[in-house]
């Protein structure tokens, strides 16, 4: 499903993110990325997410080269992914709703039932009965869960999580990840980048791990 093919990407300064990365992953697998602090994991999952592009090789998904799409096409394509941030990138002066509402509204989704389809993302996260409220309203395990609303909420075939469990104390990092791990089971891709132990230990798949730009490490899944 996902083919990353002799990929580089570089930033200003000469900066090199990624060297020679060669990855597959399969349609339903739950992928763990793991590596220290400025390893490439967050670039590695940018570029699966087709939120950047690859400064050289190729990433394809279902067998189209994100560095060949056009404005619309590369647009239609992500909107296949759901991503949750390490940052979590919330609107904080629109309500959990609101936020919640937003891919759908991109999507151009028919009002009724993109309102219906929030409600049950939120309901599925725990927060319903927290619709109305602002981000700055809420915990940050509720603002974790906000996040994982949002990124289902278009019933994508692709999740992509950038250390969801970072900032979490472990009860909320573990209904996080139970969250993740039941959405895996109903056929969801998942790619995961973690150096969280207990992420480690709880999310039973595939393993690949990066150092300094370059895989150096891949295990089957876990027993």
């Amino acid at each position: 499903m996902l083919t990353l093919s002799h990929v580089c990407k570089r930033y200003p300064g000469g900066i090199e993110a990624l060297r020679d990365v060669s990855l597959a992953i399969e349609r339903g697998q739950l992928v763990l990325v793991e590596g220290d602090s400025g390893a490439g994991k967050s670039t590695l999952l940018r570029l699966l997410g087709a939120i950047e592009l690859p400064s050289s090789g190729s990433v394809l998904v279902d067998g189209q080269n994100t560095r060949a799409l056009g404005r619309r096409a590369l647009a239609a394509l992500r909107r296949q992914f759901g991503v949750i941030f390490q940052d979590q990138k919330l609107l904080f002066d629109r309500s959990a709703f609101e936020n919640v509402m937003l891919p759908l509204d991109i999507g151009g989704f028919e009002r009724r039932e993109a309102q219906r389809r929030a409600r049950a993302a939120l309901d599925k996260v725990g927060l319903l009965h927290k619709e109305k409220a602002l981000p700055v309203a809420l915990s940050g395990g509720e603002q974790q869960r906000l996040c994982i609303a949002r990124a289902i909420v278009h019933r994508p075939r692709v999740i992509v999580a950038d250390e969801p469990t970072g900032n979490l104390d472990e009860t909320h990092a573990q209904r996080v990840l139970e969250m993740l791990d039941s959405f895996n089971a109903l056929g969801v891709t998942m790619i995961v980048s973690t150096h969280d132990r207990m992420a480690r230990e709880r999310l039973d798949g595939r393993r690949i791990r990066l150092q300094a730009g370059t895989l150096s490490e891949a295990s089957a899944a876990v027993a």
